[in-house]
């Protein structure tokens, strides 16, 4: 059996095979990658951007899931759980992209053949997908969330997967800055 880190090694010298390493080779040589490995606040300055959006983002979205859980609400209806903190959510994951694709760009090599980045943007796309279908589900029952309890169980469950999708996420940025590159 083929340990995580062995696996990890092992995804890592895939990815130096394939066109990832040439790609990373030539946004390195870019004006805006010089540019932010030149200026020493640049990187620690979206570092910081990309942190608190994420935190917008996860803040949100737990907020929501928790209502739908009934831990969370104090007395609002889902309709105005959704209408403060879906913006918020959104806004927050706009941001996120933004600066983790400025990210990307200030260290290219670090990343694209970082197997925890590649991981985490698997993860991310999965999870904006089902917070897209829930959000969906939500809005569909929405106007009789308060008043009818069967059939939640399904929307429930996909309030933890969110919960923990979303956890996962986090776990595999940080975890970007200790893989074997």
């Amino acid at each position: 059996m083929v340990s995580l880190g062995d696996a990890l090694f092992q995804m890592t010298g895939w990815l130096r095979t394939t066109w990832v390493v040439e790609f990373s080779l030539w946004v390195s040589e870019t004006r805006p990658c010089i540019w932010l490995q030149e200026n020493f606040l640049a990187i620690p300055t979206f570092q910081t951007i990309h942190i608190l959006s994420i935190a917008v983002l996860f803040g949100s979205a737990l907020m929501l899931n928790l209502r739908v859980l009934g831990y969370a609400g104090g007395g609002h209806s889902m309709e105005e759980m959704a209408k403060r903190f879906i913006p918020w959510l959104w806004g927050g994951l706009t941001a996120l992209i933004v600066t983790g694709i400025i990210l990307l760009v200030s260290e290219p090599v670090r990343n694209m053949v970082n197997p925890f980045f590649w991981i985490k943007m698997g993860t991310l796309v999965v999870t904006v997908l089902v917070t897209l279908w829930f959000h969906g589900a939500i809005k569909a029952r929405m106007a009789r969330w308060e008043n009818q309890k069967e059939g939640q169980g399904a929307i429930r469950k996909g309030a933890v997967a969110l919960i923990v999708l979303w956890c996962l996420v986090m776990a595999g940025g940080r975890w970007i800055a200790y893989a074997p590159v």
